[in-house]
């Protein structure tokens, strides 16, 4: 039985009873329709986005987004199939017939299946490796094995071991169930059972048992858009040993550490959303964003702020039509207005 070794040190402590606090938030808001739509669309876009691109898929974000929308785009056909197949795996799982029970081996190998179809031979699509793996870092021209997976023979019983613990923290409560994500998260990267594929099936197990615990934030938290931004800090905070015995045994309080800092960022980001909701024009009603409006607003949460030659090229959309967007943004108190000129930029109004 797995017994994984880290302090809760006060930061940790700290984050996580800030987020539980933007979850109150976020569960106890009136969002209006079309937003909560564009929350969790914008999910799934930075989902597929950032875990995908991990493992070295060339398209950007917006690509994805025209992907997603059925739109031919000019990429390698591997690309835009590993675009679709997550796509496929996130619908199977959002649409699966029981949401509040864990994932078993055969619906992990069924993710692993949806995700890997077409990419790797059908031999190794859905099943558990039949051989070893390794890891390796090309390091001065030489190939350093920097991470040596469990025996393909022991996988059957690790994977059966690793559920049955997961089951029993989960009934039991001894961690919180954002520690106990992290932990998943983990213990389900270092045994490794794929022949290839392992980080995404990880980080789409992660997100299910987020889900059935209630903190996915109403289907509008990603984390996978925090991994891509910080990819060296996440492989180095789960690289705490090169066996999977050295994994288990070793101290993973760093890799928590960054798992409930991403997870508090992202939190932070859905809450910025949510205060949309308070947002009322002149008559005390609801503030209606319209698609473009949400998008521009999207980017300036990602990036900080926004400019017109940005926003034309992100939206590609005439200027006419973005400089009416920001001013609606602008007059409504969202947005303000810094600089003159070329300079001129838009940043969230924090005074609302």
């Amino acid at each position: 039985m797995f017994q994984p070794n880290f302090i809760i040190t006060p930061e940790i402590n700290n984050r996580i009873a800030e987020i539980e606090k933007l979850k109150t938030l976020v569960d106890q808001a009136t969002i209006l329709p079309e937003l909560e739509v564009q929350l969790r669309f914008r999910a799934t876009v930075e989902s597929i986005h950032g875990s995908t691109s991990i493992e070295g898929n060339p398209l950007n974000e917006q690509e994805v987004k025209r992907v997603l929308h059925g739109n031919t785009i000019t990429a390698p056909d591997y690309a835009i199939k590993e675009i679709l197949n997550y796509k496929k795996a996130l619908d199977w799982l959002n649409k699966k017939e029981s949401q509040q029970d864990l994932l078993t081996s055969k619906q992990i190998l069924h993710i692993h299946k949806l995700l890997m179809t077409d990419l790797l031979p059908k031999e190794k699509v859905g099943v558990w490796r039949p051989g070893p793996i390794y890891i390796v870092d090309e390091i001065n021209k030489k190939e350093i094995v920097r991470y040596i997976g469990p025996k393909a023979t022991d996988l059957p019983k690790l994977i059966s071991g690793f559920l049955k613990w997961v089951s029993i923290q989960q009934k039991n409560q001894r961690y919180h169930p954002i520690l106990l994500a992290g932990l998943i998260h983990y213990i389900f990267v270092s045994i490794h059972p794929f022949s290839d594929g392992n980080g995404r099936t990880t980080r789409l197990i992660t997100h299910n048992y987020l889900k059935i615990s209630k903190y996915d934030f109403r289907q509008s938290l990603t984390l996978d858009s925090y991994y891509l931004q910080h990819r060296q800090e996440y492989y180095q905070s789960l690289s705490r040993g090169k066996t999977f015995n050295d994994r288990m045994e070793s101290n993973i309080t760093k890799f928590l550490d960054f798992f409930t800092k991403g997870f508090l960022q992202s939190s932070q980001n859905i809450s910025q959303y949510i205060k949309l909701n308070k947002i009322s024009n002149k008559s005390n009603k609801p503030l209606r964003l319209n698609q473009e409006e949400l998008q521009i607003l999207d980017y300036v949460y990602e990036f900080g702020s926004i400019n017109i030659s940005e926003a034309i090229e992100f939206l590609r959309a005439t200027r006419r039509t973005v400089q009416r967007r920001l001013t609606n943004l602008v007059d409504n108190n969202i947005l303000k207005v810094e600089g003159k000129g070329p300079a001129t930029k838009y940043l969230l109004n924090n005074k609302k």
